[in-house]
């Protein structure tokens, strides 16, 4: 940028010049580059990867729709701001698991047949700021035979990592869902809330969940949430306190 020395003001553009008036000094300066035009970005193949990417995480997102509402009712409890975008960065990786066809235009449906599908979609959280690993210190699996968790009983106090406000509640729920990628449907089931008050006692966890009638891909789902009770008002911990997390999968996608 340069300064103007004369006795008259200048203002307007000569050639790749621009005469200007800032802070009642005279300036110039050239004319900047154009960017890339829209015919440029539409006829080059330099964008053909970038428009190829474009292409398959815009899918990703669309897809991520129905793949949220599948335990929708756990992350309205425990997510944070960056669960939608985690969740179109997952269904990606798992897009890319498709080698069937080329790039721009793999589909989510065949990368979900992987056998190592698990490795991907396990432990999943709603909220990575709560993982389960470190709100639960007892290993929590998923046994689709007995449709229920692996554990009969708890102690809240010992075998939870509980919030650092006050709380004196806690709360767990299981869900199951079928997902149906290639239709975009899905069939889910809830368990029965178990409220658990904050003790040094062994606690059963007893759920009651209907089987799913659909196979396509089952994931199952597991919430833990915290309360804080004082005679008869119940309060909530915001959802930042709180875990969602996906703890099995049984894929009938697998050809």
């Amino acid at each position: 940028m340069a300064k103007v020395s004369a006795p008259f003001e200048i203002t307007g553009t000569l050639d790749d010049l621009t005469f200007y008036k800032s802070s009642d000094q005279n300036l110039v300066r050239t004319k900047g580059k154009p960017g890339i035009t829209k015919e440029q970005f539409a006829t080059s193949e330099i964008f053909i990867p970038i428009k190829k990417h474009g292409i398959e995480y815009g899918y990703c997102s669309f897809k991520s729709r129905v793949f949220r509402l599948l335990a929708k009712q756990f992350y309205d409890r425990a997510k944070e701001v960056s669960f939608a975008g985690r969740v179109n960065k997952l269904l990606f990786e798992i897009l890319e698991e498709d080698t069937l066809n080329q790039r721009g235009e793999r589909k989510l449906e065949i990368g979900l047949q992987i056998p190592d599908l698990d490795e991907i979609l396990l432990h999943f959280e709603g909220n990575k700021l709560r993982p389960l690993d470190k709100v639960c210190y007892k290993n929590i699996t998923f046994d689709w035979h007995e449709n229920t968790i692996n554990l009969s009983s708890i102690n809240v106090e010992s075998d939870i990592n509980w919030p650092e406000i006050e709380a004196n509640r806690i709360h767990f729920q299981l869900a199951i869902a079928n997902w149906n990628c290639k239709e975009d449907i899905f069939e889910n089931h809830y368990s029965n809330e178990i409220i658990l008050e904050r003790s040094n006692a062994e606690s059963l966890l007893a759920f009651q969940l209907d089987k799913l009638q659909t196979k396509d891909l089952w994931i199952a789902f597991l919430f833990i949430g915290f309360s804080n009770k004082e005679r008869r008002k119940i309060k909530p911990l915001h959802k930042k306190w709180n875990t969602t997390t996906i703890i099995g999968i049984h894929n009938f996608t697998i050809k």
